[in-house]
């Protein structure tokens, strides 16, 4: 019997896919994936420190649906003054990176 030859990927990548798709959809697939990174190493911390949802809640001195916003992979709008209360509860360290990508293309 003949030995198959792999195949070669057909299309393009996932990068210039996204690309394709515009800017605003873009941003949202990015949000999306900051939110998902944020909510895992939150729940890491709460488990490390033996914490709930309803002892986050007494933490944060705030109510349920706040606590649930800021756990929902899903919602993308949480403010950096969230983020920052939460980094303070924990007495853990944050922060905001922006890195370039080397890329042809120029902003004007």
């Amino acid at each position: 019997m003949k030995a198959r030859k792999p195949l070669k990927a057909v299309g393009s990548s996932f990068d210039s896919w996204l690309a394709e798709q515009g800017d605003s959809f873009k941003a949202d697939v990015i949000a999306g994936a900051m939110k998902r990174q944020f909510v895992m190493e939150l729940r890491a911390m709460m488990k490390a420190n033996g914490l709930g949802v309803n002892g986050l809640q007494k933490l944060l001195r705030t109510g349920p649906s706040q606590v649930q916003r800021l756990l929902d992979p899903e919602d993308v709008g949480i403010s950096l003054k969230s983020i920052a209360k939460l980094l303070a509860v924990f007495g853990a360290a944050g922060q905001i990176s922006v890195e370039p990508r080397h890329s042809k293309k120029r902003v004007a």
